[in-house]
């Protein structure tokens, strides 16, 4: 009696070890996978020759270069303005992301007095594709700022641009580390 008892425990484990492996087969096999590409900056490699720095009225932008204020790495960005507007951009190669990827882009940014800032995603031919225009607290930390998920819809290539206006009180901020990622 014992042997057969043990014969249908061995059975039962069996059939249960079994069950659970088709089921996890089952699970496993029908998931999709996506495709994930990025883009990293974070001003590491001559900041002068691969960002675009433009400013307007009473505003200037420039790079700490080894000055010890950058969130990782040893470099960063810097955009200041009291009556005007400065941004600092790059060019995002996207020929090689599927033209219906969707894109998220961001920054770390920081400010000690509290401002408003931007990061504006535009094609060569100045349509703007993506915005967002968050008020930063002055905590002094570096803080994420992202985009929501913006179409690609084939453009090649994107700018990112990190921006800050003002109109009669200064806004200073450090942005580093710039990643555009795309999914399909």
């Amino acid at each position: 009696m014992s042997a057969t008892n043990s014969r249908r425990r061995g059975l039962r484990r069996f059939a249960l070890a079994a069950v659970v492996s088709l089921s996890l087969t089952a699970v496993t096999s029908g998931v999709a996978h996506a495709s994930l590409w990025q883009v990293q900056d974070g001003f590491e490699v001559n900041p002068q020759s691969s960002w675009l720095v433009a400013t307007g009225g009473s505003a200037s932008a420039g790079f700490d270069v080894g000055a010890g204020t950058a969130r990782s790495g040893r470099n960063n960005g810097w955009l200041f303005a009291s009556n005007g507007w400065a941004f600092e951009g790059y060019w995002v190669v996207t020929s090689s992301v599927p033209g219906n990827a969707q894109c998220a882009s961001q920054f770390y940014m920081q400010t000690a007095g509290g401002a408003q800032v931007g990061i504006e995603i535009w094609d060569a031919n100045g349509h703007l594709l993506a915005s967002t225009y968050p008020w930063l607290n002055g905590s002094g930390a570096y803080q994420v700022v992202n985009t929501a998920l913006w179409k690609l819809n084939s453009v090649n290539p994107v700018f990112v641009k990190a921006i800050v206006g003002a109109n009669g009180s200064s806004r200073f901020i450090r942005i580093d580390d710039m990643t555009t990622q795309c999914y399909w």
